[in-house]
């Protein structure tokens, strides 16, 4: 069985308008418990913004983060892929773009996100199951 896209992805992300400030951005990332935020203009997603962001374009550049639109941080445009997406291609798109996080998108709405993390429990769960088949193999005497 192959798993798509919409079995692995999360529905619990953050949307910040494109207009508010990277401080009241970082608030509301930290509130949520999230270290990135999808960026949207007049609804639709244009963007991502993630704590990399933050710490590249404002803490290493002394920059005022009440003084910077979330717009101005936000990497565009968006990498993302169909709900129905096999999971296989999900990782490769990850890898080849270099990205940790990568936008679940129904047409022109975003309805999830895939994080590395993500990916990383699917694998440590199928790795479990192997392990166990494996062992059981190991432990029949012949």
């Amino acid at each position: 069985m192959v798993l798509k896209a919409r079995e692995v992805m999360h529905t619990d992300f953050l949307v910040v308008d494109g207009d508010i400030t990277a401080l009241e951005a970082a608030k509301r990332m930290a509130e949520a418990h999230k270290g990135y935020a999808i960026v949207s203009e007049g609804g639709k997603p244009v963007g991502i913004v993630t704590e990399w962001d933050f710490l590249e374009k404002v803490v290493v550049r002394e920059a005022d983060p009440k003084g910077i639109r979330i717009r101005e941080l936000a990497s565009a445009p968006l990498v993302g892929c169909d709900k129905e997406t096999p999971t296989e291609e999900v990782v490769e798109l990850m890898v080849s773009k270099g990205i940790r996080r990568l936008i679940v998108m129904d047409k022109d709405t975003v309805v999830g996100v895939i994080t590395s993390k993500d990916i990383l429990a699917i694998f440590k769960k199928y790795v479990d199951e192997i392990s166990s088949i494996v062992a059981r193999f190991s432990a029949t005497p012949f």
